[in-house]
């Protein structure tokens, strides 16, 4: 990583120039539902910097690290970034909280697409949690706070520091989850806030919020209802819409709603599917 250039780095930034998610999820764009293809990745819960490179090479536009509910610490999630990133893959970075500091060590990872997974919306301060997410993203170019001292950001995209600090702020990409009533009631306002890119629909905790079996989201009408809600506030707000998946069906059934970016299972997922599948199979030597 290199300070080598700065000034002339920053004033040669394209402007218009799209990255990461944001240039992914740009073919989602005013495509009728049915026909658009949307963003789909992978969820991992799971240290190891070796699995994270077999999976960010399977073909998924991008893996996200859950550093909220994951066997994630700090270290890990540099680690989980970098194997990610240099295999072409997008990472994204679940935050275990919207704090300060925990935003910034997320970006400063190098990733700059991160997922607020924020329970609570206080119905008198609706955009509070996320904005205080979203002032800690940017560089202060940007009304932010964030520091310009990380440099394993630039190396992991094999920038110089000009270059680096001349993009970033572009490529942050900021969804926050709903998944709570209080977050639903709020939906609306939520995804008029400058700064949130993406509402992502968090189904079983949005389904436990309103006192129904968790789990048991695909079968109830006002959960369903709940989703279309959030699907349609996030358009109406020109946002993108996201959703948690966990099989296949799921993914298609969604794209055809209409929502742009699902991820297909997860780490978790895939190891306890497979085992529980391949032992029910020899049952009977069982």
């Amino acid at each position: 990583m290199s300070y080598a250039n700065l000034a002339a780095n920053v004033e040669n930034v394209d402007e218009g120039a799209l990255f990461g998610l944001h240039k992914l999820l740009a073919r989602t764009r005013d495509v009728p539902a049915g026909e658009k293809k949307p963003v789909v990745g992978s969820w991992m819960q799971l240290p190891g910097a070796n699995l994270a490179r077999m999976i960010a090479s399977m073909g998924f536009d991008f893996v996200l690290v859950d550093a909220e509910h994951g066997d994630i610490d700090d270290g890990e999630m540099h680690r989980l970034v970098a194997a990610i990133g240099n295999q072409g893959c997008s990472p994204i970075v679940r935050i275990p909280a919207p704090e300060n500091f925990i935003v910034k060590r997320a970006l400063d990872t190098g990733e700059a697409r991160k997922f607020v997974s924020y329970c609570r919306f206080p119905s008198a301060r609706a955009t509070r949690p996320t904005g205080d997410s979203i002032a800690a993203s940017p560089y202060s170019a940007l009304n932010g706070v964030r520091g310009a001292g990380s440099p394993f950001a630039p190396a992991l995209f094999k920038q110089s520091m000009g270059d680096y600090l001349a993009n970033a702020n572009k490529q942050i990409f900021l969804a926050v989850q709903i998944e709570t009533e209080e977050g639903l009631e709020n939906c609306e306002e939520i995804a008029k806030v400058d700064g949130i890119d993406m509402l992502f629909v968090g189904p079983n905790d949005l389904c436990s919020s309103m006192g129904l079996p968790p789990l048991n989201h695909p079968n109830e009408p006002l959960v369903q209802a709940a989703i279309a809600r959030v699907l349609k506030a996030a358009h109406d707000a020109g946002k993108y819409a996201g959703i948690f998946c966990v099989t296949p069906e799921q993914v298609l059934q969604r794209a055809e709603q209409g929502f742009d970016f699902m991820n297909l299972g997860a780490d978790t997922v895939a190891v306890g599917a497979w085992n529980g599948e391949a032992l029910n199979a020899i049952e009977k030597i069982r």
